[in-house]
């Protein structure tokens, strides 16, 4: 089992999978991995605050996402301290688990902008600051963008036999 940080072991936990909550899935009293709660999203953006735990971020930040939100810097996913970060690799089944199913708690659409499509790899990276803007391609929503710093260091992540397997370090793009 993977040692969580303590502000993110401090937080709710949801009975039924025993995972903590994270910060911007919690939704009036309710609980929805699946999709981001966007006020709490801004307040990340705004507070620099871990979209985990949601306490204030330290000097070093991650980003979690795709290969393709880790070349272009682009992630609607706010970022986090470091070790809440690699918590959330390790936790989130929609992560960790090859074939988990991204589903939202209500049944609802997914808003326009975002996808349910399993990741093939993940990369951790981690950076200094982001920069965060409203993303006009999503319809009526106003959903935060993220456009990290460059990054210092990252790590990829791909499944192996069905579970998510740390595959090292990777080059940090130009």
């Amino acid at each position: 089992m993977t040692e969580l940080p303590a502000a993110l072991a401090a937080r709710p936990v949801e009975p039924r999978r025993g995972l903590p909550i994270p910060y911007v899935s919690e939704h009036d009293g309710r609980v929805d991995f699946a999709m981001l709660n966007g006020q709490r999203v801004l307040d990340c953006a705004q507070r620099r605050l871990c979209g985990q735990c949601g306490t204030p971020l330290d000097y070093w930040i991650a980003f979690v996402g795709g290969p393709a939100a880790y070349r272009q810097r682009t992630y609607s996913d706010p970022p986090g301290h470091p070790a809440c970060m690699r918590a959330a690799v390790d936790l989130c089944p929609y992560l960790a688990i090859e074939r988990h199913q991204r589903r939202r708690s209500d049944g609802g659409d997914v808003p326009c902008g975002f996808t349910v499509a399993q990741l093939r790899q993940v990369v951790l990276a981690t950076t200094r600051g982001y920069r965060w803007s409203f993303d006009s391609d999503t319809g009526s929503e106003r959903a935060v963008v993220f456009t990290p710093a460059p990054f210092k260091n990252a790590v990829r992540f791909e499944y192996r036999d069905g579970v998510l397997a740390e595959l090292g370090p990777i080059p940090i793009p130009g």
